[in-house]
């Protein structure tokens, strides 16, 4: 009889709890009502802190051109959706209840609606929180493959080969195809034509170019091609390399793949390329110097690309020399000139651009003199005209300075993008600048070259900051080197294992053996007219103890890319070298740097070091030191900085965190730099700022103060940021300590400013400085939540002149911000100039 009852008891209560439970759960919405408003407000902002992580991501992936998961923007929608649906929810019904309530008027049944919805809402935000803990938010993309120019440069005789060659590509027993002609008649041009048309036409499904050039490297090709596959082979054996690719190319089915500049037989078995009875779908275009490369190549169609008919290489040159050659009195001349040029584009476009908009006459007659007379050199599979014409182009650069610079480049490997500040730091060690004062002006002078020699075909531009130079200009530049006292010895990117067998070292002015897999170099040479030495991106390499003796000469030296990396004891004897480049290298002790007494450029940026030895004290004619992201250096020793008295440009950026710890160096010794004009420096989240630094007047720097690396690293690698010459990135919290004069003054000039969890201010212009924001371009205010208005006009006067020159501005993670300027008065001026918000 207990036994029932206990039962009957037992699931009486449960039958009852249940209604108590839903009842006092309903009862909750209408009772804590503000509470869930209040935790729905809450849920919200931590929903936006999580969207702008993600959304931090997905722009950081875009800028690398990966393609962004699909539920990463679903996701992202949905946040979008739900926090517009609560933005409303919270300004309009629950603040129409509260009108109601401040009237007495409750409304009961209003309150538990408006409950039950914030809990509602208040879930749904929590479940999109725990969805937005993506791993990865997209995928690396695919290289689009074949991008070229439209086909207007294509003249008619050439449109004959284009017709004729997509021809051969439809017919079922054509595998392989040869494009053949001498260097410089534009067969490149024609292939990556022919590319892009079956790229639009979708006769291909893929389409894949590697350029081969001279110096033949499977692994080079094969990289080439994987990359556009999208398929990663990087590190894996070069037989496996083979069968990976083959398989992957197997799986398109209809794929062209471009050969350009092949020299000598590839077996394509070799590199992974199936093709014929392997892969009927694969067709194999290939362009040469040589017709018998083609036939080597077992090509079942050979093309011949010609040199332009009279009247197309007059229409060309007709372009690139601009109207002037229309002139009665020039046009005869001008036409010798373009014939000279025997019909080759290259020649044509360098020739017409070195006289370019020319109006004496007798400058016309020169140049057709100088072609008529130039001896050219031969050089295998090109035209002599070629050289003779390439040779006018550079005879006609104004400027010394763009001569050695042009020259410089061929020392360079094919196809290698060269960095223009790479140019600007080897300049200056070589002396190439007349009337150069500083670093800034050289840079600027370097620049300017640059943008002369492309404008004359003789430099190709690349990504902003790099350059390439064509090889048949690069072959030609060799050539002329050689006639200017320029004795160059140049394996660039040529397979080498071992150091060069040559008679004698002792002519030689520059040695460029960068970019091969030497891994000893000779116990010494005798080199003492050698001025610069490229050995970088030969790892590992050892160097023996007394190899530096005999080049005393030596005034630019790169081992960058080096790993490991020891210094031998002879680098003391280069007395007058200049630049020393050691980039990305692994290095030990660096106390023989210090006896290299008249070094002006020293770069060790990304290199593995731990200590700076007080040797450095000795570097008193150094204008450039380079230490970004040394990011295990934990040792400067106490007074070398500051001894360093000539310094102009001084990069730490990410390096250095034990900065007025015991021995160590002190931030203030920067104080004794007073002839800086860039600074890249990181003052660490810890760090207790100076009192007063010397940047009154700095012309160009990129502070960040009391930012995270990864923080600061992310903000500078948005693209916009390296226009401005002026940046600033700041953390702060100014309810404990005011900013600092100097900082101030640094606000003031800055161009680009990114305020990052910015702690006790509410107005941007009035709380952080005074006399406003004059020279401003791109503003940023990230999580710093107390921020309210840019301008407050209500409390205080504004500036007459403040923001008038911003021109991007952007607000995220800012829940307190109200609106840009509070109050009726905008200074006249104010945003004027704002394209992007």
């Amino acid at each position: 009889m207990e036994i029932v009852s206990s039962v009957t008891g037992s699931v009486t209560g449960k039958i009852i709890d249940k209604p108590f439970n839903e009842a006092g759960r309903h009862f909750g919405y209408l009772y804590h009502y503000n509470d869930y408003i209040e935790a729905l407000r809450k849920q919200a902002g931590k929903l936006a802190d999580v969207r702008d992580r993600v959304q931090g991501k997905i722009d950081s992936a875009k800028r690398n051109c990966e393609i962004i998961e699909n539920d990463v923007q679903k996701w992202i929608t949905d946040v979008e959706n739900i926090s517009e649906e609560v933005e409303i929810f919270l300004e309009d019904e629950v603040n129409a209840n509260k009108r109601c309530l401040g009237g007495w008027c409750i409304n009961v049944r209003s309150c538990y609606r408006l409950g039950k919805e914030a809990h509602k809402k208040a879930l749904a935000i929590s479940h999109l929180r725990e969805e937005g803990k993506f791993e990865d938010v997209s995928h690396r993309a695919a290289p689009m493959g074949i991008i070229t120019s439209s086909s207007k440069g294509i003249f008619e005789s050439r449109k004959s080969i284009v017709k004729q060659l997509l021809e051969a590509l439809n017919n079922e027993n054509v595998s392989v195809i040869g494009l053949c002609g001498m260097g410089g008649v534009g067969k490149t041009t024609l292939a990556k034509e022919i590319g892009k048309q079956v790229q639009e036409s979708k006769r291909y499904d893929t389409v894949v170019m590697a350029v081969v050039s001279h110096n033949l490297s499977i692994v080079k090709i094969q990289g080439e091609i994987a990359a556009v596959l999208g398929l990663t082979i990087c590190g894996i054996e070069e037989s496996a390399r083979a069968g990976y690719l083959w398989e992957r190319i197997k799986m398109e089915k209809r794929i062209l793949v471009i050969l350009d500049d092949v020299w000598e037989r590839i077996d394509l078995q070799k590199v992974g390329i199936p093709f014929g009875e392997d892969h009927e779908g694969c067709n194999i275009l290939l362009t040469s110097r040589s017709q018998g490369v083609c036939n080597q190549m077992d090509a079942q169609k050979i093309f011949i690309v010609r040199t332009l008919l009279e009247e197309e290489s007059w229409i060309l040159f007709r372009e690139a020399a601009g109207t002037v050659v229309e002139k009665s009195d020039l046009n005869s001349i001008a036409r010798k000139v373009a014939a000279k040029c025997s019909g080759l584009p290259i020649a044509i476009l360098t020739v017409g651009r070195a006289l370019k908009n020319r109006n004496n006459k007798y400058v016309w007659i020169d140049a057709a003199q100088q072609l008529k007379k130039s001896t050219p050199t031969n050089i295998e599979g090109m035209h002599k005209d070629v050289i003779s014409s390439l040779e006018l182009s550079y005879n006609y650069l104004e400027s010394e300075e763009a001569k050695k610079l042009f020259l410089f480049c061929c020392l360079f490997p094919e196809d290698y993008n060269i960095k223009i500040e790479v140019l600007v730091r080897y300049g200056m060690g070589l002396r190439w600048f007349k009337d150069v004062d500083t670093l800034e002006e050289a840079r600027v002078r370097t620049h300017a070259i640059v943008s002369t020699l492309i404008s004359s075909f003789l430099l190709i531009a690349e990504d902003e900051g790099y350059v390439t130079m064509h090889d048949v200009v690069r072959d030609v530049a060799l050539v002329i080197s050689s006639k200017h006292n320029n004795a160059f010895m140049v394996k660039a990117r040529n397979g080498l294992l071992e150091w060069p067998i040559r008679d004698t070292f002792e002519d030689l002015t520059g040695i460029s053996l960068m970019s091969n897999y030497i891994h000893e170099v000779p116990a010494m040479l005798e080199c003492p007219k050698l001025q610069v030495l490229l050995l970088q991106e030969n790892s590992p390499l050892v160097i023996p103890d007394k190899f530096f003796q005999g080049m005393k000469d030596l005034k630019v030296l790169d081992l960058s890319y080096i790993l490991p990396l020891s210094l031998p004891p002879s680098l003391s004897f280069l007395v007058d070298l200049r630049t020393l480049r050691l980039e990305d290298c692994y290095l030990g002790d660096l106390s023989v740097i210090g006896e290299l007494s008249n070094l002006e450029i020293l770069s060790l940026c990304r290199s593995s070091i731990k200590e700076i030895p007080e040797t450095f004290c000795r570097l008193s004619h150094l204008w450039l030191l380079d230490l970004d992201h040394c990011r295990q250096l934990a040792l400067i020793p106490h007074g070398v900085i500051s001894q360093l008295d000539k310094l102009e440009e001084f990069y730490m950026w990410n390096t250095f965190k034990n900065w007025d710890c015991e021995t160590n160096a002190k931030v203030v010794e920067l104080q004794a730099l007073t002839r800086l004009t860039n600074l890249m420096f990181h003052f660490p989240q810890n760090s207790i700022l100076p009192s007063h630094m010397p940047f009154q007047h700095l012309p160009n720097f990129t502070i960040a103060v009391r930012v995270s690396w990864e923080a600061s690293d992310f903000i500078l690698s948005t693209s916009s940021v390296n226009k401005y010459s002026t940046r600033m990135i700041l953390s702060h919290d100014m309810r404990f300590s005011p900013l600092l004069g100097w900082v101030k003054d640094l606000l003031k000039r800055s161009e680009f400013l990114f305020l990052h969890e910015f702690i006790g201010v509410q107005d941007i212009d009035g709380d952080l400085i005074s006399g406003g924001f004059t020279e401003l371009k791109c503003l940023t205010l990230q999580s710093c939540d107390n921020v309210k208005y840019l301008l407050n006009t209500l409390e205080r006067a504004a500036p007459h002149e403040t923001f008038h020159n911003l021109e991007e501005l952007t607000i995220y993670s800012n829940h307190s911000f109200v609106e840009i300027c509070h109050g009726q008065v905008l200074p006249a001026g104010s945003f004027n100039k704002l394209k992007r918000a």
